[in-house]
This record gives C-alpha cells, sequence and structure tokens, in this order.
C-alpha cells in the first residue's frame, strides 16, 4: 500500500491534472489591457493640456492682431439728436482696431454717461462689423432752476441742459431750487414727478388747452398756467383729473372776461373759485361729486 503513494501516484495525478497542478507551477500575475489603455489615454491628455498652454497665447494672439478680424464697419442704429459721429467716439471703438480688442461693457458705459442716451448696446459681428443701438431721452417738459434751464423725460429724470439753439416749446415747470434736488427723499423730485401727473392729466382734460407752465408751491401745491386764458389756476397735489374736470362750465361762463380773472382755485373738492381784481372771490361755484 505505501507504494500506492508513490511514482504510480504521481504520474496518476500528472495525467488528470497536467500543468495545472498548484504544488508544481509557480503563480504568475495576469495584466489587464483596460488599465494600460487608461494610462495611456491620461498621458495623452496630460501631455496635450501642456501643450495646449504653451501654444493658445501664441494663437490667441495671431488670431487677435489677423487683419481679417480688423473692424471695417461700425453701425449706428439711433433715432434722435446725437450724431452718429458723436456716438461713435464716445465708445471709442475705431474702424482697423481688432474686434477682439473691444471691451463692450466699458463702451456701453462710456455711451452711458452721455446726458442724452437712456440705454445703449454693443454688438460684434464676427468678423469684423461692430453695431451700435441708441435709445434717447425725449423731453416733455423743462426745469428752470437757478438761472439754468434743463430737459425734463417723462420719467421726471433730468438729464440735459437746454442750449441757447435748442427747442424751448414746452411746458416750465418752476419754484424748485437746487437745495429741492439733493438727497434720495428730496422734494424736488417728487415736486416733478408729480408735475408731469398734472401735465398727462391736462392733455385728457377738456377746455384747458396748452400749458404754459406748472409753478411748484411748497403751501399750495402745484399751479398750472395754461397759455389761454393766462390765468394761474391752483390744482394742489392729487385729484388731478376730478379737480381739472371742474373747470370746462366755469371757463365757459367767464368766457371774454379772462382779463377781469387773477386766478382759480381747485384746492376745495367739488368747488371752483374765481378769483377778480376787486381782491375777493367774485365767483364761487359749487359742484357736489
Amino acid at each position: 500500500m505505501a507504494g500506492a503513494r508513490g511514482p504510480v501516484r504521481r504520474n496518476v495525478v500528472s495525467r488528470l491534472f497536467g500543468a495545472r497542478n498548484r504544488r508544481r507551477r509557480p503563480r504568475v500575475a495576469r495584466r489587464d489591457p483596460r488599465l494600460g489603455a487608461v494610462v495611456r489615454g491620461v498621458l495623452i491628455a496630460v501631455l496635450g493640456i501642456g501643450a495646449g498652454a504653451v501654444v493658445w497665447p501664441l494663437v490667441r494672439d495671431a488670431v487677435r492682431s489677423h487683419p481679417y478680424f480688423a473692424v471695417r464697419e461700425v453701425v449706428i442704429r439711433s433715432h434722435g439728436r446725437l450724431a452718429p459721429d458723436a456716438l461713435r467716439a464716445a465708445t471709442g471703438i475705431e474702424s482697423g482696431m481688432s474686434i477682439w480688442d473691444i471691451d463692450v461693457p466699458a463702451a456701453v458705459a462710456r455711451l452711458g454717461h452721455q446726458p442724452w442716451v437712456r440705454s445703449a448696446r454693443v454688438t460684434r459681428e464676427l468678423p469684423h462689423r461692430v453695431v451700435i443701438q441708441v435709445r434717447e431721452y425725449r423731453p416733455v417738459a423743462i426745469l428752470a432752476l437757478a438761472g439754468r434751464l434743463y430737459y425734463v423725460a417723462a420719467n421726471g429724470r433730468v438729464f440735459a441742459d437746454v442750449g441757447s439753439t435748442d427747442p424751448h416749446d414746452l411746458p416750465y415747470v418752476t419754484g424748485l431750487v437746487e437745495a429741492d434736488l439733493g438727497g434720495r427723499e428730496a422734494f424736488g423730485p417728487r415736486a416733478i414727478r408729480r408735475a408731469l401727473a398734472l401735465l398727462r392729466a391736462t392733455g385728457h382734460a377738456p377746455g384747458v388747452g396748452t400749458v404754459s407752465e406748472i409753478h411748484v408751491d411748497r403751501i399750495r401745491g402745484l399751479v398750472l398756467l395754461p397759455v389761454r386764458p393766462t390765468v394761474p389756476i391752483e390744482v394742489g397735489w392729487v385729484g388731478f383729473r376730478s379737480r381739472l374736470a371742474l373747470l370746462p362750465p366755469v371757463l365757459a361762463a367767464w368766457n371774454g372776461r379772462e382779463a377781469a380773472m387773477t386766478g382759480v382755485s381747485l384746492l376745495f373738492d367739488g368747488e371752483v373759485i374765481v378769483r377778480t381784481r376787486a381782491g375777493k372771490a367774485a365767483a364761487r361755484r359749487q359742484t357736489r361729486t
């Protein structure tokens, strides 16, 4: 029995298992081919990034300075007072400069500093075209302040001086001083906005006609001065439309006698007070609403 474990036994085992006998063959580590592919990919990516970091500045400068991207056309889209050459000069954009060198936010900011410019937009259109779009303020009134005149936009913004050759055929806002316009909660800006609201209300009020001036009185409020009749009309601060609606029958009753009138007051709800040169209220019309 002891011989059964000798060479005969080993031959049988060798035939059955061959080279897979774990006690006879050393273990060999196998390499995953996918790991090698990943390593090669990482190395290629690192080398590509490094090469790009070195080459990109050279490519960028070459493209930036290439004549193909030189500005050849600057289009101005604006319908207003400002001349195209003035707008072009304000942006700092010149023909021949690289379109990549244009600082769009800075150009828009420079346009915004122009008094008449309400909003601006600068667009690059490759390879060599720049479009400048500008919207301007439209004056609706003129503010008389400290001996100078300023245009006022519909939103109440005082945006530009009125030159000697500029149009003056707009309603005037008077009665304010420079101190009224200082500070965020200043009286002046609020008074100007109320004056413009009154001006809009007169457009819907029959019988008032063209407005020559709106005077700001801190105590009595807004005083309306129409072109005809040339009589100051005290309106106050609120209720413009309802108060102006009381005027037509009163003005009709005084038609032809306007020279005797010194003023009209609408400060009391439902009432119209007409003052004459006698110094007293010559007529008091009551209208209950």
